[in-house]
């Protein structure tokens, strides 16, 4: 892929009674696992175009999720359509840690934990509906019969290009929206803190991606992040 060249800029939301703020500004600044490599100042690759191969990475400072927060990225998802697998999916989990790879997608056996799954390939065991697609997914859990939101069909993700990615929390709504090329795709509405997280508001958040039998170049590119940082 080849990446146009834009500042990477990552922000704080000031908002009254915060926690602790700071910010970052550079991908050396989250902490990659597995097959993850920076490719450049604001992108990095997730999975390499090899098979079984799963890779994370992970913003170093929590978040608090009493506070909103707007989290806006690229996501490139290969040009492998037929032959490419598996997707990315965007985690909010208490540690960083890199799960299952294959159709896991790097998610899989994260407990606990909220994932945002942009899956590629039908696995029909699964419950995948033919199409590329969007779901809310709890707990680690790949199968959709967990879904909190979706399985939502969507047009075809593995055609090289950055597909810009919006994912914003609403607390005093309790309300989670997910954006993908520019269109709302996902919205769920429930106290994630207490039902996903124990009432445990601190967490890290990051993007996971893997691939099996099938392969893909996957990568995320940073564009502007917004939100409160805690300790």
């Amino acid at each position: 892929m080849t990446a146009r060249a834009l500042p990477l800029f990552l922000a704080v939301c000031l908002v009254s009674l915060a926690p602790a703020l700071g910010a970052q500004s550079s991908v050396q600044e989250f902490r990659l696992g597995g097959s993850a490599k920076i490719l450049n100042e604001e992108c990095i690759r997730l999975t390499p175009e090899t098979p079984y191969v799963s890779g994370s990475a992970w913003f170093q400072n929590p978040m608090d999720l009493n506070y909103p927060f707007e989290l806006t990225v690229d996501l490139v998802l290969g040009n492998n359509n037929e032959l490419g697998a598996d997707g990315i999916v965007f985690v909010f989990h208490p540690t960083m840690q890199t799960g299952y790879r294959g159709e896991g997608m790097g998610f899989a056996g994260l407990y606990p934990s909220l994932g945002i799954e942009f899956d590629t390939y039908q696995n029909f065991h699964l419950g995948d509906p033919a199409n590329d697609h969007v779901a809310i997914m709890p707990h680690g859990q790949a199968h959709h019969a967990r879904s909190m939101v979706g399985p939502v069909e969507i047009p075809n993700l593995e055609n090289g290009a950055r597909h810009p990615l919006t994912i914003s929390w609403h607390p005093g709504k309790q309300k989670l929206e997910v954006k993908l090329d520019d269109e709302l795709v996902a919205t769920y509405t429930g106290d994630i803190v207490s039902t996903i997280f124990g009432g445990n508001s601190k967490v890290y958040w990051g993007a996971t991606a893997a691939t099996g039998r099938k392969i893909n170049f996957q990568d995320v590119c940073i564009r502007k992040l917004v939100y409160a940082l805690v300790d």
